[in-house]
């Protein structure tokens, strides 16, 4: 049986997990006891997906664009406005696969009901055409300078040393759900764009590629509150009893010691001038030195552990 590992970008495990049912789905597919890599060719593992998807009611094949311009441009299964895409390819032509959906959520993905021949009816005109291009084009943006920000941080941690162990878009599934009662809120999932464990604790650190005009924008959802959250749940989480969590800790005389979690929003463009309750706002310049401003209180032991803690917690999100 495959052995499934879960990677969520751009909040996809929260979107799934709203649709239980078809995540479920597509999990007890890729499990079925027909599928035994080792024994299948690539193009025989692709012909048994293929019956799998298909006697579930999914659509093979279906056109990313409205009308079929490129034969090409396809994805491999569809249903309930849910795409699937399957790769035996090279990590680097990983960004070909999400622009697929991306684009997907501009065009053969909102072709439903009666919207259907109006949207093809308004791809047929050559004006119109550009319009759909540009709007494509914004809706990527975000996703594109997202992505150039992230790469920047994590291109800055890597001048850390080797005791320093990074995980990059950590997300978390609870069941059940932990409870803050000062915000009457029921955290069933966390995500952060980098966590960081290290000898002074944990960092959380949260990117944002953000303009002077998207910080003062009020529709974008602010990243203190998301962070804060983010903190809470793993507070709960990292400082319960030691018997429950796994994490070994070297006794110290005193009591029970404590996982200090720091929470950081790194800004790679601009950067408010306002400071904000228990969040720190860096630039990427100052990251590194606050990072290792901290005091030391843990071993390289106590570090490992905590951090393997958190990697076999993340895979085994439900």
């Amino acid at each position: 049986m495959i052995r499934l590992v879960h990677y969520s970008f751009r909040f996809a495990e929260q979107v799934l997990n709203s649709r239980l049912s078809i995540k479920r789905e597509i999990e007890e597919i890729l499990q079925n006891s027909s599928i035994k890599p080792k024994e299948l060719s690539r193009p025989r593992f692709n012909e048994i997906l293929d019956e799998l998807f298909q006697a579930h009611g999914w659509e093979s094949q279906p056109q990313v664009f409205p009308e079929p311009k490129d034969p090409s441009a396809k994805m491999d299964f569809l249903k309930d406005r849910v795409g699937v895409e399957v790769a035996f390819g090279h990590s680097s032509f990983m960004g070909i696969d999400l622009l697929k959906f991306q684009v997907s959520s501009y065009s053969a993905l909102d072709q439903i009901d009666n919207k259907r021949k109006i949207i093809s009816e308004r791809c047929k005109e050559p004006f119109e055409n550009l319009a759909y291009t540009k709007e494509v084009i914004d809706g990527l943006y975000t996703l594109i300078a997202g992505a150039i920000g992230e790469s920047a941080v994590v291109k800055a941690l890597q001048q850390l040393s080797d005791d320093f162990y990074l995980y990059n878009d950590f997300s978390l599934n609870f069941d059940p759900p932990i409870y803050n009662k000062n915000d009457d809120d029921r955290i069933f999932s966390i995500q952060i764009d980098h966590l960081l464990v290290c000898r002074s604790g944990v960092f959380l650190l949260e990117t944002k590629n953000w303009s002077r005009r998207s910080i003062e924008n009020f529709d974008l959802r602010s990243p203190v509150k998301q962070i804060l959250r983010t903190n809470y749940a793993l507070f709960v989480l990292l400082n319960s009893d030691s018997k429950f969590n796994g994490i070994e800790l070297e006794h110290h005389h005193w009591g029970s010691k404590k996982i200090p979690i720091r929470n950081v929003i790194v800004m790679t463009n601009e950067k408010p001038k306002e400071e904000f309750k228990h969040v720190k706002v860096l630039s990427l310049s100052e990251l590194n030195g606050y990072i290792q401003y901290f005091e030391e209180l843990f071993s390289d032991k106590e570090v490992e552990s905590i951090f393997e803690y958190l990697k076999n917690r993340m895979n085994k999100n439900p």
